[in-house]
């Protein structure tokens, strides 16, 4: 099964805080040079999952609007090769696969890390099948609202909310 993790930037040039200058005298050493000299940047993990649910356009959106550099993502595989923004390899926790009797059958075990995990697993589903769930949030304590609401997102389309999101700021595509 092939298990990505990629940090990417999906948004350019978005609307983030303002950017302070570090004091001069701080930086001075001729031999080493620090990734940045400004703020530190402001890195969405797995989109604003607090009140969306997580790797969803919706929450990539809200990242944006709340000032995230970047967006980062989990990327898996689906069965038929399809590359899929999901962080768990298994869809029980995010996602209403338990819903699906047409599915019932394709709980499994494997080993994960060392562990015995039994579940759906990202890896036994076809991109077609995949987008026919929809993905709720992972903790209860979170807002339950928008469950049921957004499809799993396939990395093809999170890079093209990328060129939307820089259109919509005013930004050229490059």
């Amino acid at each position: 099964m092939v298990d990505l993790f990629v940090l990417f930037s999906i948004f350019e040039g978005t609307n983030g805080r303002p950017l302070r200058r570090v004091p001069s005298g701080i930086l001075d050493s001729k031999e080493k040079q620090p990734l940045q000299t400004f703020r530190p940047y402001n890195i969405a993990h797995r989109g604003s999952n607090g009140e969306l649910p997580e790797e969803t356009s919706a929450a990539y959106f809200r990242a944006i609007e709340e000032g995230a550099d970047f967006i980062e993502t989990d990327i898996l595989a689906s069965k038929d090769g399809s590359l899929i923004c999901f962080h768990d390899v298994i869809l029980d926790d995010a996602s209403d696969v338990a819903d699906h009797e047409e599915f019932a059958s394709r709980k499994r075990t494997y080993e994960v890390e060392g562990n015995n995990v039994t579940g759906w697993f990202v890896v036994d589903f076809t991109l077609d099948e995949l987008k026919s769930l929809r993905v709720k949030q992972r903790h209860k304590f979170r807002d339950q609202l928008y469950n049921g609401k957004f499809s799993i997102l396939t990395l093809r389309s999170s890079l093209e909310l990328r060129y939307m999101q820089s259109g919509l700021l005013g930004y050229t595509q490059r």
